[in-house]
């Protein structure tokens, strides 16, 4: 059974309301670790670490390093304990209920190299899952935000910038990115593209097959074309709303961000279900 995961859109929410309402709460938040080696434990988590994305990553030692130490309650009123990060596979937030409302896998990263060959990195990274079926998609917003010298921890503000989406099928222990921002050749962009869904996808003849067609049509000018203004249009669009909901301009880029988040994550869904359709098995 697959599940749409409205998790970015949570945490953006609660980012916006918690500092009105969450000092009068308790200071640590429920969650659901599942360890690596597949254990499950509920603790209590700072709720300070839950709204930003980003703020969660800085958290974990950044994009790379996941091996610290995390702080965390067994009951409120006992003592913080820690555990090393590297030993936790998944965490999911929880509401008052114990139902999930967001969280974070723990995925290990293979990247194309010049050749298109999948290759092994030592990247590991913590990202929220979008959708849940036999190709997970995962993806957060990326912001580019400014400061007053390169090395400043001062920032002035904040603005979306683009979508990271990672694929991982559920029989695998690995994920890749189908859009890799580094790759400025367009060619080997589309390659990438593709190929990241052929390698979660396996060897489904029908899903390769509809991954050949769709190489094809990112070839074609006009399909570039609406492509590009599609995202433009939405984007004039939701700044448009924002403008008339009555938001502070932290809450506004917020706004757009979520909605252009999963406005373009909607692709990748979409790519996904086209082999949950093909490939049955």
């Amino acid at each position: 059974m697959t599940k749409y995961l409205i998790v970015c859109a949570l945490f953006f929410a609660f980012s916006a309301s918690a500092q009105k309402s969450d000092k009068k709460k308790s200071e640590y938040a429920p969650i659901e670790i599942t360890k690596t080696d597949g254990s499950k434990m509920n603790v209590l988590f700072k709720r300070i670490t839950m709204p930003g994305l980003s703020s969660f990553q800085e958290m974990f030692g950044g994009a790379s390093n996941t091996n610290i130490k995390i702080e965390y309650k067994t009951s409120e009123t006992g003592s913080v304990e820690k555990m090393n990060s590297k030993d936790i596979e998944k965490i999911k937030f929880l509401d008052e209920d114990q139902d999930e409302i967001g969280g974070f896998e723990r995925l290990k990263i293979k990247e194309f190299d010049r050749n298109n060959v999948l290759q092994a990195t030592k990247k590991v990274i913590y990202m929220p899952q979008i959708y849940d079926g036999k190709i997970g998609v995962y993806g957060e917003p990326v912001f580019i935000c400014s400061t007053t010298s390169p090395n400043s921890k001062v920032v002035f503000g904040c603005r979306y910038a683009y979508t990271t989406i990672y694929l991982k099928n559920n029989q695998d222990k690995f994920a890749v990115t189908p859009l890799d921002i580094k790759v400025f050749n367009m060619s080997r962009s589309f390659d990438n593209f593709v190929n990241a869904f052929k390698a979660t996808g396996k060897d489904c003849p029908e899903f390769n097959a509809y991954l050949e067609s769709f190489r094809k049509k990112m070839e074609d000018k006009e399909f570039q074309k609406k492509m590009r203004d599609d995202i433009t249009d939405y984007r004039k669009e939701v700044k448009k709303q924002a403008k008339d909901l009555d938001m502070n301009s932290r809450e506004r880029e917020d706004y757009l961000a979520r909605k252009m988040f999963f406005h373009e994550a909607q692709l990748y869904i979409g790519i996904v279900k086209e082999y949950e359709k093909n490939c049955p098995l």
